[in-house]
């Protein structure tokens, strides 16, 4: 009797997926093989000359000002990084199977650990290789020597791969993930707190080397030998959206991604409260925006979370950078606050329904991000010594808001260049940098005031 194994049956697909192809199919299949190829030596060296770049740049100059704050600083950022990371990895599996692997394969008799282990390595790989570039770059920053630059980058790389492990772990305990990525979060959030408004004492790098490298070796260890506990629900959860991301790469529209969340979102949220508008038309319009607002927790996590932005650039950045810090900060943290905006601004149906003049309707829902701008900006403003600057936060941050909310679907149909890197659209990157360009606009009229 013949012992069938996980690497045979991998043969044995291969080999089938080659006999039922034609040479004009393979012939494709090797130019495409090609040109990722081509585009992995071509990025992959450009990371590799960047990376060699930070390694060998010697600490020359003076040492940043208020260094301890921007060590503990980057602690606190790495930490609410990888509550965000936990966040996001639940939300698509980590570990995903789809398609004809979900449906012939896992349910066949074969060991699972075996059949899923390779996508684990490579995802601690990837996740190892993420988290490892920011270490290195803020090392780098920070004028730290060699052994320092090797000892920040494995923390970070072994932050980022134990996380991956942890997702792992948590992947059939979605709740249990959520609170993790809450407790990180918050955590993260006091520790750059304390470090902006709190002169903090100096990293010893070498002691928190010592402590975060053995939790993550451990908990790869649990995860790949909790490979074989997942069952196929918990493996195929994130096949919908991981299709949907891809696509939205593709495609270079963000709204595909955004929407498919937006529905997973209000589908767990399961039923709300319902009571009548208040007042007629426009009022109505206004209070409904605030109540779908007041729904949106993490809108105001984000815009609290946002606060400490500019005092920390106050630290770390010449007096002259804190207000187009603040700027960029305000127009992120009041993004969220526009959904109201967008759906009006991309629904032609909507706005005959509820009547009245589009750019009534605009205005009805760009009373919300307009408020909470003008509050953020007032929050904010000793951080930039209540600058004349500061005035040009809210108009710039609603201007940038309404900008990408009013922006058209993508259009695919304008003329292509021909460049050394391959075809490209430049109505496509037009259309990209709607917004982006007028926040840039805004922050050099800062730099003049």
């Amino acid at each position: 009797m013949t012992t069938v194994t996980v690497r045979g049956i991998r043969a044995e697909i291969r080999a089938a997926r080659l006999r039922s192809r034609p040479a004009q199919a393979r012939r494709e299949r090797n130019d495409t093989m090609y040109l990722v190829i081509l585009g992995f030596l071509i990025y992959g060296g450009i990371l590799v000359q960047a990376v060699r770049r930070m390694i060998d740049a010697p600490p020359i100059g003076p040492a940043p000002p208020n260094l301890p704050v921007a060590q503990w600083l980057f602690v606190g950022c790495a930490v609410l990084g990888l509550g965000l990371l936990v966040r996001a990895l639940l939300v698509f599996g980590p570990v995903v199977a789809s398609g004809p692997f979900q449906f012939w394969l896992l349910s066949t008799p074969l060991n699972r650990r075996s059949l899923l282990g390779r996508r684990f390595w490579w995802l601690a790989a990837i996740g190892a290789v993420a988290g490892g570039l920011p270490g290195l770059a803020a090392s780098a920053l920070l004028k730290a020597d060699l052994t320092g630059k090797l000892l920040s980058t494995a923390v970070c790389a072994g932050m980022a791969a134990g996380v991956v492990a942890v997702c792992v772990l948590l992947q059939q305990k979605a709740r249990s993930g959520q609170r993790l990525s809450t407790v990180l979060v918050v955590v993260g959030a006091l520790v750059a707190a304390a470090a902006v408004f709190v002169t903090p004492p100096v990293l010893d790098l070498p002691l928190l080397t010592a402590g975060a490298a053995v939790p993550p070796i451990v908990g790869i260890v649990l995860a790949y030998r909790a490979l074989g506990t997942l069952d196929r629900a918990a493996l195929a959860g994130g096949a919908e959206i991981l299709a949907a991301s891809r696509v939205a790469v593709n495609w270079m529209d963000v709204s595909l991604f955004a929407g498919m969340v937006s529905a997973r979102k209000w589908r767990s949220i399961g039923k709300v409260s319902s009571r009548a508008l208040r007042g007629v038309r426009h009022r109505a319009m206004v209070y409904a925006d605030i109540r779908r607002i007041s729904r949106n927790r993490t809108a105001f996590s984000v815009w609290l979370g946002l606060l400490l932005t500019p005092y920390a650039a106050q630290r770390l950045l010449p007096e002259t950078f804190v207000p187009t810090v603040q700027l960029v900060a305000c127009a992120i943290a009041v993004s969220p606050f526009a959904a109201g905006l967008r759906h009006i601004c991309r629904s032609a149906a909507m706005r005959r329904s509820l009547g009245g003049s589009d750019a009534g309707l605009r205005l009805a829902h760009l009373v919300a991000p307009a408020v909470m701008a003008l509050l953020w900006t007032a929050a904010t403003s000793p951080a930039s010594g209540f600058a004349l600057a500061s005035a040009v936060v809210p108009i710039g941050a609603v201007a940038f808001v309404y900008r990408r909310a009013s922006q058209p679907s993508f259009d695919y149909s304008g003329g292509a260049v021909d460049t050394p890197f391959g075809l490209f659209q430049p109505n496509t990157v037009r259309q990209l940098l709607r917004g982006p360009l007028l926040l840039l606009f805004a922050a050099a009229v800062q730099l003049y005031l």
